[in-house]
């Protein structure tokens, strides 16, 4: 487990930006990835977000609890994937947008809303829908979507400079090749198998 090592990076990433930011690093589930995301949400740092992604999880209710107990045992923020409603009833503290959500009510003023983006039209889209914070990938080659061509750093720092949200980086990012991505707006990153050694 790297999370010590990805906090590092991600506070360095925060603080040479300078931007304010709900959170500078986030585990995104990935039951295919990481078949045991409990164990990496244990060894988080405080101050950390989990995002709860796993759209089609059996028992995904039960699930979103037992990581909100967790979560709030170790000081971390849990940020539900794609439904609203089951993160009022859990008490979650915000919800994720990926490009394919369309929410059907608004969000509610006491969370925060965190969006998947990949281009400037959805960094906008997300400033519009009022999130506050945006995921912007991917930076690097990313097991995730292998096929998918990354940005690179220099693409990435430029997008992320004209950005209105601050970004955490995502898509290959890991505690080595962070600090390519130091810039403006770069607020932190987010990862599934970094986590892992």
């Amino acid at each position: 487990m790297r999370a010590a090592k990805l906090a590092a990076a991600a506070a360095d990433l925060k603080r040479r930006s300078g931007v304010a930011a709900p959170f500078s690093l986030a585990f995104l589930t990935d039951q295919r990835r990481v078949p045991h995301p409990l164990t990496v949400v244990r060894a988080m740092p405080r101050g950390a977000a989990v995002i709860l992604r796993d759209y089609g999880l059996p028992h995904r209710q039960g699930f979103a609890a037992q990581l909100k107990s967790i979560a709030r045992a170790r000081g971390l923020k849990l940020i539900i994937g794609a439904d609203i409603d089951l993160a009022r009833r859990i008490g979650a503290d915000g919800v994720h947008v990926p490009r394919w959500f369309s929410p059907a009510a608004p969000f509610p003023e006491n969370m925060i809303v965190t969006a998947a983006c990949h281009s400037m039209e959805e960094l906008q889209r997300a400033k519009t829908m009022g999130a506050d914070l945006a995921l912007l990938s991917p930076a690097f080659v990313t097991f995730s979507h292998p096929g998918d061509g990354a940005m690179g750093a220099a693409a990435f720092k430029t997008l992320a400079a004209s950005s209105l949200l601050p970004v955490l980086a995502l898509g290959g990012v890991d505690e080595r090749n962070a600090r390519l991505l130091v810039g403006p707006n770069v607020a932190g990153l987010a990862a599934i198998g970094a986590f892992l050694d």
